[in-house]
């Protein structure tokens, strides 16, 4: 078998991702890059405003594009917005968890409010979206990616309920690549 370049154009033509937190930011940068590789991309955020350029920026590289206004903290509107990418793209090959709430505050200037927030979007969230799509995964022998952060391993001044949030998800992650493999394997 000839080895395939990173660099390839095509390298995942045929394959259909959903990148939540994918209109903005480090995920915008992800999804795009999955659209430059041949994937098609549905990209999920709370508030439809920024999703619509990069969807048609998506879209300008040849591939199909998709953007759906869903809140992560919401099982039901995750469940729509998974379902609505897999019977769009016929199937559902890539999830990357991305949407994350930040700001910086002290823990002792921190509300309960805002540390729930954080931990809402950022840890339960993932486990939303990566729930919700696994049937799709199953199916395609697909992967998720979760992204994290290295300010929990350390500990960050003004961070606590961001590093307290990553820390569930790089634990979360490491859990259902347990069980879960068993169920694609089988």
């Amino acid at each position: 078998m000839t080895p395939v370049s990173a660099f390839e154009r095509s390298l995942l033509a045929g394959r259909t991702a959903l990148v939540t937190g994918g209109g903005t930011g480090i995920c915008r940068g992800i999804a795009l890059a999955l659209a430059a590789h041949g994937c098609d991309v549905a990209i999920v955020s709370r508030t439809a405003d920024h999703l619509e350029p990069t969807a048609a920026e998506i879209a300008s590289l040849g591939v199909r594009a998709l953007a759906v206004a869903a809140d992560v903290r919401r099982p039901d509107e995750v469940a729509a917005a998974v379902a609505q990418a897999a019977d769009t793209f016929g199937r559902l090959d890539i999830v990357v968890n991305g949407a994350a709430g930040n700001f910086v505050a002290r823990a002792e200037a921190l509300s309960p409010n805002g540390f729930g927030t954080v931990v809402d979007i950022d840890l339960k969230g993932t486990f939303n979206v990566s729930r919700a799509a696994l049937p799709h995964l199953k199916a395609s022998r697909g992967v998720v990616l979760n992204i994290s952060a290295t300010l929990q391993l350390l500990g960050a001044i003004g961070q606590v309920h961001a590093a307290a949030a990553k820390a569930g998800i790089d634990s979360m992650t490491r859990t259902l690549a347990v069980e879960w493999a068993r169920t694609a394997s089988a």
